[in-house]
């Protein structure tokens, strides 16, 4: 008896029968996701997943990653792990939203928003176990936003403007400490935009507010390990939306330190204004589009249109 690999699939070839074992977790791995130094961390999740049954391995390229993934699935796929950040980990979503497969994550990412969100270790290793060990899962409400979808959230403003412009190798190098330089930066020149919100609670009223930055949140943390959004829920069928109507770059700096710092309030500043809706829409009311972001990537200019999508089975450890 020998064995032989063909693709993706391993097969036992025997004098008289071959039995086809199909993989039943694809491994999706962003390499260039988070930050160098943390390769040989990230291959020993790698291993640990390949070695507790059959896998298949798709390295993300330039382009749709979410068609990518799709190609990728098979009738026998029942699991789907995505390595990188909270880009990637929204783009594998995107392929498996509505499905039964569930949606593994590995935090190989630079703030790993919703790996934080859900418990996960973040040494890769570990992540990799609790999620070999684990049955439970959860459904998490998925969100389009313009034309990406969205299981972290987005935002506009001054936060967007700085996933704009920070370099991804800077980012990938030098991780938070480049995307506070670059914000650093950013908030002595920035012109604080005028923007125009309007949404829909869950009554179905019509909600306006008015403001300079604008947080549509998914989930609790937003910049770390603090929950600066604290009771945010990803299974329920609202975000939270923060909107900051300051134009202060001193009150910017202290909202986006005391979203970071451990037991930060940034809610409680003055002009911040929360408020619970089902879809929304952000306008600047210059007519000059402005900065916008999903899930922490930033792609997106207003206007900017947040509504509900599907729902994706998240693995919880």
């Amino acid at each position: 008896m020998r064995t032989k690999v063909e693709g993706d699939v391993f097969n036992i070839v025997a004098p008289r029968e071959i039995i086809c074992i199909v993989p039943a977790s694809l491994i999706v791995v962003n390499r260039t996701s988070g930050l160098g130094w943390g390769a040989h961390a990230h291959q020993r999740a790698l291993d640990a997943i390949a070695a507790a049954g059959p896998t298949a391995l798709v390295e993300t390229a330039p382009g749709d990653v979410t068609a990518q993934v799709r190609a990728a699935l098979t009738a026998g796929t029942t699991r789907v792990y995505a390595c990188g950040g909270d880009g990637t980990v929204a783009s594998v979503a995107g392929a498996i939203m509505d499905s039964p497969v569930e949606l593994a994550i590995l935090p190989f990412g630079t703030t790993n928003v919703v790996a934080r969100e859900i418990g996960l270790s973040m040494r890769p290793a570990r992540a990799a176990r609790q999620l070999l060990d684990s049955r439970r899962t959860t459904d998490f409400r998925m969100w389009r936003i313009n034309d990406e979808l969205g299981v972290l959230g987005g935002g506009v403003g001054w936060d967007a403007r700085v996933m704009h412009v920070v370099p991804l190798r800077l980012k990938r190098r030098f991780g938070r400490v480049a995307v506070a330089t670059y914000g650093l930066r950013e908030v002595v020149s920035y012109d604080f935009p005028r923007l125009r919100v309007t949404g829909e609670d869950e009554r179905g009223a019509t909600v306006t507010l008015n403001g300079s930055q604008l947080i549509a949140a998914n989930v609790q943390r937003w910049a770390g390990a603090n929950r600066g959004i604290p009771g945010a829920d990803p299974t329920d069928d609202l975000l939270d939306v923060v909107v900051n109507s300051s134009r202060s770059r001193v009150q910017a700096l202290a909202f986006w330190s005391l979203m970071a710092l451990p037991g930060g309030r940034p809610l409680s500043l003055p002009g911040v204004q929360r408020t619970r809706l089902r879809r929304l829409t952000v306008v600047s009311e210059s007519g000059r589009p402005v900065e916008a972001h999903a899930n922490g990537e930033g792609s997106l200019w207003t206007p900017f249109a947040v509504e509900p999508a599907g729902l994706v089975r998240v693995v919880l450890p």
